[in-house]
């Protein structure tokens, strides 16, 4: 608390003389940003998909595009950079690895406050301390409560579940790329107290494990959930597949993705609704709620969008 106020006593100059203008350094801090207010994003990490644009701003588009640290040796241009010239950056201190490229942007002058965002929970601290940054406490409050309020009915559905259910999280177009059960790609999983059958060691923030087909018929999952549209639209003709459980029963679920994903790849916001509809999908007979409701409440509160019955039918079956 002392280092926030610290900076925002630093800084509290730039609020009084102009509007705030914000970069996320990377996707998950980008869309962090919009869920507390578009108008505040100075230039994106990459230009946005159709599918992504279908529920964001349209104006989103028209900022430049920076690009940002995100994974496989992505850099921001730092040319664009200095040109947009940001108030602000906010970087995700994803385990605690950001230290450099904040030494990096101060040298360049940049003023950085960084977040942490590897964890459900850690949504909730970062929506207060961004919302006061940003003088926009009331609307952080109220995406920070809704937080709160989700956890505390994980909590109450962890209490409930008696035998948990083996849930398989299937990556790569055979599915045969997983997560590790302590995976930060994989961690809804275990918050809905659901059994993640990979167990090991994360030894990289990447992840996507190879595994063998005979690796997947000892997991032999309940259920199998992927982001793989390829091997969704096909795991039920693949007839290696057939003896596995999840496969035989027709419990393979495509997880809904936009805007963004509500799973992983990359982590975001969208996970606190994620974990409601994996919730209800593994444990409905306990965790019964309108999983068709929630996703209206979520869009509207979150992304400021009003869906329809179709829409929101599309959005479960990943149209």
């Amino acid at each position: 608390m002392r280092t926030l106020v610290f900076f925002m006593l630093i800084i509290g100059s730039v609020y009084a003389q102009s509007s705030l203008k914000v970069f996320g350094a990377s996707p998950p801090a980008t869309y962090f940003l919009y869920s507390i207010d578009p108008q505040v994003i100075a230039g994106r990490n990459y230009a946005f998909r159709d599918k992504e644009l279908q529920y964001l701003n349209k104006d989103i588009n028209n900022l430049p595009i920076i690009g940002g640290w995100f994974g496989q040796g992505k850099t921001p241009n730092f040319e664009t950079l200095i040109k947009v010239n940001p108030d602000l950056i906010i970087t995700w201190n994803y385990n605690n690895s950001f230290k450099k490229v904040d030494d990096k942007l101060h040298s360049l002058g940049f003023k950085t406050f960084s977040i942490n965002i590897d964890s459900l929970n850690d949504y909730i601290k970062a929506y207060k301390d961004v919302g006061e940054i940003l003088h926009m406490q009331s609307r952080a409050e109220i995406l920070s409560n809704y937080v709160v309020n989700t956890m505390k009915e994980l909590e109450v559905l962890k209490k409930k579940v008696s035998t948990k259910k083996t849930v398989y999280y299937a990556e790569g177009i055979d599915g045969l790329q997983t997560e590790c059960n302590n995976s930060i790609h994989a961690d809804l999983i275990e918050y809905i107290a659901a059994y993640n059958p990979h167990r090991c060691e994360n030894k990289t923030g990447f992840g996507r494990d190879r595994i063998t087909l005979e690796n997947l018929m000892i997991y032999n999952p309940d259920i199998i959930i992927t982001q793989e549209k390829n091997f969704f639209d096909n795991v039920y003709k693949n007839e290696k597949l057939q003896h596995i459980k999840a496969v035989k029963n027709k419990k393979v679920y495509f997880i809904p993705k936009s805007p963004f994903s509500w799973f992983d790849r990359p982590p975001s916001f969208m996970k606190v609704l994620g974990a409601q509809w994996l919730g209800n999908l593994v444990y409905k007979d306990i965790y019964n709620i309108d999983i068709n409701q929630r996703i209206k409440e979520f869009y509207k509160l979150f992304l400021n969008v009003s869906l329809t019955n179709d829409e929101v039918k599309n959005l479960l079956e990943g149209k």
